[in-house]
């Protein structure tokens, strides 16, 4: 490689260094950031069985409350509760989609014949997240 041509690589890479640092995110536009940070925080989901204990024949209600940021979640993508008696096979899960019903809460109301201990997760997918609390309760 002859001098002249050494020169010349070393100006073109010293051109798109100048060109590259020219592309960097200039202050005052970190708006971008604060809002994929916001995005970042993940959505709440409350659980709750009520009653958390009951007689056979009678309905339990599962309640999802979902909120990102303080908001009430109405337009979640999926809301299903799954529920099973303590001891079924996975394959012999019940579940159920649910709409919402205003406020963010999503409910489904359902009526256990057999006595036992039995297990309801709520899975929720909102804001591109997904969350899966769950809780027991008793048939009496």
């Amino acid at each position: 490689m002859n001098k002249k041509n050494g020169l010349w690589i070393i100006g073109l890479t010293l051109l798109f260094a100048v060109l590259l640092s020219g592309c960097g995110n200039p202050k005052g536009t970190d708006h971008h950031i604060a809002a994929d940070a916001n995005m970042l925080e993940p959505i709440k989901v409350e659980l709750r069985v009520n009653p958390a204990e009951v007689t056979a024949g009678k309905p339990v209600r599962f309640e999802a409350k979902v909120t990102h940021q303080g908001q009430n979640v109405d337009d979640a993508k999926e809301v299903m509760f799954e529920y099973w008696k303590d001891g079924s096979p996975e394959d012999e899960h019940s579940k159920e989609v649910v709409a919402g019903s205003g406020d963010g809460l999503y409910v489904l109301e359902k009526t256990f014949e057999e006595p036992g201990t039995y297990h309801v997760i709520s899975h929720v997918t909102a804001r591109d997240q997904h969350s899966m609390p769950s809780e027991g309760f008793t048939i009496k």
